[in-house]
């Protein structure tokens, strides 16, 4: 037969609780209460109960033995057979209102809880399991719920089968020591609110009893399961290879790159940008539309009116400079155009509107919405959109239309918009109305091909307005398309010429997830603003900014003075990521291919982290 040492020791090396196993025996009457116990009423001068004194057991170390005199639960004293049964016990008046709603309820959930017969014994004798001088009935082990179903597996061992055990959420020393010795099977024990209250059992512990009689063959299945690969502590699973979080995976995917393992893509630059992090180098793209045709030869009219020869000539513009951004991007007059507007091509300059369809105010009742699959050329350029997502060249894509208030300066005309602005802003904001809602429409038709959306606001620029117009008449417009697409989970850049650090909280307050700008165009040189670097202190991560090497310099210029400007951009805002490189408008369509590539050559020696963060 096990002795006690030996049990506690198994139980150690398999279980491993947290506290002492403890031993319980029922002391007839009569039968001897070892010299080394404590009592409570002698010794701690305090009345204790049976759940107490166990969990003072495993805590302590202690032998304790509990005798009527002892004792202090009526619930604990009734159970173990110190005293009889009162018909206040009987009736279920101790349940009612506490456990059970009715006297009737309560009566069933007394007579339910395992008792022995009054006198049959006369003390509770406890110690921890590998201390005691005497041999158990019960031994009771609180712990986790992975180690009590260790300890069930273990009782299944040999018979197999399931192991039953009741609960009631109450007298849980009824559980442990009675119900284990009448019917001699281990008891799966839940601690009850005494217990919990009383013993300071806690929320994570429940309870396994073992009559000892069963405990040779609970250490045998014990050694059985865990021989058969069930353990405690559990087992896990470890072969797999972890999702950590994406900026640790990209630690590793430089490291690959840098080893030759791997490549970065363009678009893996602009991503990580994107999310405030780091790759090889700084993105980079100058802002191209008809340069594009140019390149293949073609004027600028046939660029921005075939839609096949330009996304011709993009992928080509694209296969020779391996831009990080590629844009479907023609010119800005096309939005005008399907309001209605003449378009006007040169051999030299964007494309421009000539004719105003609104210079009589009264022709805004008239104006038809355009529809972005049959007016003038926004179908072509939903065809180049789809086209170049089709193309899928490794690098980010975006789409540029003209945002609302552009396209009304178009319609209207600019001088006469600025006069409204004073004499009739109510027809500002009915105008802004229709083209807001236009660019609604056309933003999804675009979002629509899968490729990114920008809305290019170049007349919004300070250079040409007040801060307050912006104010009053963009910022609401632009607030709007911004939530109506992040409804959607579309994120919009915008760009607007000229300076505008006097706006930049209220842009980044409308929403844009990125924003482009130019180069402070105020005359007087004393007052000159570096947009980007104020940008940058502005921002503080709020928006990813994109900019802004001077995009006049492409027609002329040399290589020191275009190695120059990419490093002023670099220095300003590299280091905090969220920055892309670029231009800081479209470049002329006549720019000089060789200075397009100074200006990438630069960006790709200058713009590396290792140096930048070094």
């Amino acid at each position: 037969m096990i002795d006690t040492k030996t049990a506690d020791k198994e139980l150690q090396t398999y279980i491993r609780p947290q506290t002492f196993p403890v031993a319980i025996r029922m002391l007839k009457p009569g039968e001897p209460i070892p010299e080394r116990a404590r009592r409570p009423a002698r010794d701690f001068k305090k009345l204790s109960m049976s759940c107490q004194v166990i969990d003072m057991s495993r805590r302590y170390g202690w032998m304790i033995a509990l005798t009527r005199e002892d004792h202090i639960c009526s619930l604990g004293i009734t159970a173990i057979g110190f005293d009889r049964p009162l018909p206040i016990y009987n009736v279920g008046t101790l349940c009612e209102g506490m456990y059970t709603e009715t006297k009737e309820a309560g009566q069933r959930s007394e007579a339910a809880i395992d008792k022995f017969s009054p006198g049959e014994y006369e003390t509770l004798l406890v110690a921890p399991l590998d201390r005691a001088t005497f041999e158990p009935h019960v031994v009771c082990i609180y712990a986790n719920p992975a180690q009590v179903m260790r300890l069930t597996q273990a009782a299944l061992w040999k018979r197999g089968g399931r192991l039953a055990s009741s609960f009631e959420g109450r007298a849980v020393c009824a559980d442990i020591i009675v119900t284990t010795m009448q019917t001699g099977e281990p008891q799966v024990i839940l601690p009850c609110s005494g217990d919990r209250i009383f013993g300071q059992t806690q929320d994570h512990e429940m309870a396994f009893s073992i009559p000892w009689a069963r405990m040779e063959e609970i250490v045998e299945g014990l050694r059985g399961t865990h021989n058969g690969g069930i353990r405690y502590p559990i087992t896990q699973f470890m072969e797999y290879e972890a999702k950590l979080p994406p900026r640790y995976m990209e630690v590793n995917r430089l490291w690959d790159a840098e080893k030759g393992k791997v490549s970065l893509t363009n678009r893996d630059r602009v991503v990580a940008a994107y999310k405030r992090s780091f790759a090889d180098r700084v993105p980079v793209y100058p802002i191209v539309a008809s340069f594009a045709g140019t390149l293949d030869g073609l004027s600028i009219e046939e660029y921005c009116t075939n839609p096949i020869k330009a996304i011709t000539a993009m992928m080509n513009y694209y296969e020779r400079y391996q831009p990080d951004v590629v844009l479907a991007y023609n010119d800005l007059a096309k939005e005008a155009e399907a309001f209605g507007c003449k378009v006007k091509y040169s051999d030299y300059v964007v494309p421009s509107i000539e004719g105003h369809v609104l210079e009589d105010k009264a022709n805004l009742a008239a104006l038809r919405m355009p529809d972005p699959y049959k007016t003038a050329r926004l179908p072509g350029f939903i065809e180049q959109c789809e086209a170049l997502v089709k193309a899928a060249p490794p690098a980010a894509m975006g789409a540029v239309a003209v945002g609302p208030w552009t396209i009304a300066m178009l319609l209207r005309n600019p001088e006469m918009m600025l006069l409204d602005t004073f004499e009739d802003p109510q027809f500002i904001h009915d105008l802004m109305r229709v083209t807001t809602d236009f660019c609604k429409v056309w933003g999804d038709a675009i979002v629509k091909t899968k490729i990114g959306l920008s809305f290019s606001e170049p007349t919004a620029s300070i250079s040409l307005i007040s801060p307050d117009n912006y104010r009053e008449f963009i910022a609401p417009y632009h607030k709007e398309l911004v939530e109506y697409f992040k409804a959607k989970k579309v994120g919009l850049t915008t760009h607007i010429c000229g300076t505008t650090y006097p706006i930049f909280e209220d842009i980044i307050g409308c929403g844009f997830t990125t924003v482009s700008f130019d180069l402070d165009q105020q005359a007087d040189p004393k007052l000159h603003v570096d947009q980007l670097e104020r940008f940058m202190e502005v921002a503080k991560g709020r928006a990813v900014a994109i900019g802004n090497v001077d995009a006049t310099r492409f027609e002329k210029s040399t290589k020191e003075e275009m190695e120059a400007d990419v490093r002023r951009c670099i220095d300003a805002a590299a280091k905090h990521s969220g920055f892309i490189l670029s231009t800081s408008c479209e470049i002329p369509p006549r720019s000089n291919p060789e200075i397009v590539k100074w200006f990438m050559d630069s960006a790709h020696d200058f713009g590396r982290y290792e140096r930048i963060l070094g």
